[in-house]
């Protein structure tokens, strides 16, 4: 016996907090903030580096005077 399909076309719904306790408190935010933006310099310092990797020609000048 094959199961019923169920299609749901639209779906709306209300979100009410019903205990307190499942907010975030300011420390918890504050955690969440710092994980962002440390993720965040991480992939800045992986594209500098990605670009540094890549990039031919026209490189610092105190790379340049360190390999003539």
């Amino acid at each position: 016996m094959a199961a019923p399909q169920i299609r749901i076309r639209e779906v709306t719904g209300t979100m009410r907090v019903v205990d307190s306790e499942s907010l975030l408190t300011p420390s918890i935010l504050e955690r969440i903030v710092a994980a962002v933006m440390a993720a965040m310099e991480s992939e800045q310092r992986d594209r500098e580096a990605h670009r540094r990797d890549t990039h031919i020609g026209g490189g610092c000048n105190a790379c340049e005077e360190k390999h003539k």
